[in-house]
């Protein structure tokens, strides 16, 4: 069995049969989604504190 830690996170490789490569892949949909939720909730003020615009949210999270 292999773990990686990614920041709190534990990811376990126990011999999943799809590989690691899927089970990564949905992990980081989950956490991006969550983090667009999360950011599009906050209000306009706190963005322009962090430095992130309203109409730049999906960018900044999902890179496209």
């Amino acid at each position: 069995m292999t773990t990686i830690t990614y920041g709190r996170e534990a990811v376990r490789n126990e011999g999943f049969s799809m590989g690691p490569g899927l089970i990564g892949r949905v992990r980081s949909y989950l956490a991006r989604s969550r983090a667009e939720r999360q950011l599009a909730q906050l209000d306009d003020r706190l963005l322009a504190d962090i430095g992130v615009k309203r109409s730049e949210i999906s960018r900044m999270v999902w890179g496209s």
